[in-house]
């Protein structure tokens, strides 16, 4: 089969995609909130830092910080954990998070980022970053999902480790996440 497109065709194509692309990020709001006079530099940077990483999904919802750590509180609607699996979701959504931390100004003073994950209870998913290694796999094709398919540890509750282990099962989540599956499939749940 052999299909072939004119350029008029492709130029509209290639113009509704940034149509699409433009009112995405508008959806989303500013890149940098906007900040009173009033605040000191260090706390400008804080409140950036926050905006990125909440800006870059809705299902983050809470940040909070501890010297050169953060935590991120991941709390998806119910609607999306029904349409499409949690692993792979929670994952892209933690790899956009951790991009957005580390594109934002002052963010790569933090090292550890801990991702406390509300999928069927509050924090039954624990994954812990060591943002060292984040600059050598970002530029790889899917590497923001890469990284965040390499968490330093990870724990689960009971139910959680089920569905994960059971997600992992599949040939597709193997192929896009072995290092997270491996891991995965040797976890144990906390009590």
């Amino acid at each position: 089969m052999n299909v072939k497109i004119g350029g008029a065709t492709l130029a509209v194509i290639l113009t509704g995609m940034l149509i699409v692309l433009g009112v995405n990020e508008c959806q989303r709001g500013p890149l940098n909130p906007e900040l009173a006079d009033n605040l000191s530099e260090e706390h400008k940077v804080w409140l950036t830092i926050e905006h990125r990483i909440k800006r870059s999904d809705p299902a983050l919802t809470e940040v909070t910080r501890d010297q050169q750590a953060l935590t991120l509180f991941y709390r998806p609607e119910a609607s999306t954990e029904n349409s499409d699996p949690w692993v792979a979701h929670m994952l892209r959504v933690v790899g956009h998070g951790l991009a957005a931390l580390n594109g934002a100004p002052g963010g790569k003073q933090y090292t550890h980022v801990t991702i406390k994950a509300r999928l069927l209870v509050d924090d039954d998913v624990e994954l812990v970053y060591d943002m060292s290694g984040f600059d050598a796999i970002k530029t790889q094709q899917g590497g923001y999902e890469t990284f965040a398919g390499m968490p330093r540890s990870l724990n689960f509750s009971r139910d959680a480790l089920a569905q994960a282990q059971d997600y992992c099962q599949g040939p597709s989540a193997k192929g896009f996440y072995p290092e997270f599956c491996e891991r995965v499939g040797t976890a144990t749940a906390q009590q």
